[in-house]
C-alpha cells in the first residue's frame, strides 16, 4: 500500500472522553490541578492502555477521575485529533469523545482535579475555555435529539458528520 503523504506511520496515542450526564440532565466538569491546562474545567478524559478495549478505557478513566461507576454509554459523539503540545510524534494524539449517563452524583476526584460541578450543558460551555472540549459540548447539545457522529481535525473543524 503506498502513502498518500510523504510522512511515515509514526507513534500517536487514542485517548477517550466522556460527556457524563446525571438523571437532572446536567453534565460534569472538572478543574484541572496539574500543570497541562491547569486551573481549567474539562470534561472527563484520559488515554488508552495498550490492548485496552474502548468501553474498559472509557470506565475505567471516569472511575479513575471522579470515582463514578454507574456508566452507561449512550452513543459516540466525535472523533478528533490534536497535539498534547509541540507538533511531534510523541505529542499527537487521536480521540473518541462519548455521550454516557450516570445515577450518581456523588464525586470523588482524583489527584488531576481540584473541583468539580453538575451543570447545564450551557453553563458548561461557558465554563470551559479549551476550543475541543467547547466542540465536545456544542455537538452534544445540538445532537441530543438526533444523534450523529463529527470526525474533526486538528483545528476542531468538523470534517465529516455521519447521522
Amino acid at each position: 500500500m503506498t502513502h498518500v503523504s510523504d510522512n511515515k506511520i509514526g507513534r500517536f496515542m487514542i485517548a477517550i472522553g466522556a460527556i457524563i450526564e446525571n438523571p437532572a440532565g446536567e453534565i460534569l466538569v472538572t478543574k484541572r490541578r496539574d500543570e497541562f491546562h491547569k486551573d481549567t474545567w474539562e470534561v472527563v478524559y484520559g488515554r488508552i492502555d495498550q490492548f485496552e478495549d474502548l468501553d474498559v478505557a472509557l470506565k475505567r478513566e471516569v472511575l479513575e477521575e471522579t470515582g463514578l461507576t454507574d456508566i452507561t454509554i449512550e452513543r459516540l459523539g466525535r472523533v478528533w485529533h490534536m497535539f498534547r503540545g509541540e507538533e511531534k510524534p510523541e505529542n499527537e494524539l487521536y480521540g473518541l469523545t462519548f455521550h454516557c449517563r450516570t445515577t450518581e452524583t456523588m464525586v470523588q476526584l482524583s489527584s488531576e482535579h481540584s473541583e468539580y460541578r453538575w451543570v447545564t450543558p450551557l453553563e458548561a460551555i461557558e465554563l470551559v475555555e479549551i476550543e475541543g472540549i467547547k466542540k465536545d459540548i456544542q455537538l452534544f447539545i445540538d445532537h441530543k435529539t438526533k444523534p450523529a457522529v463529527v470526525i474533526s481535525g486538528v483545528d476542531n473543524a468538523p470534517k465529516y458528520s455521519f447521522t
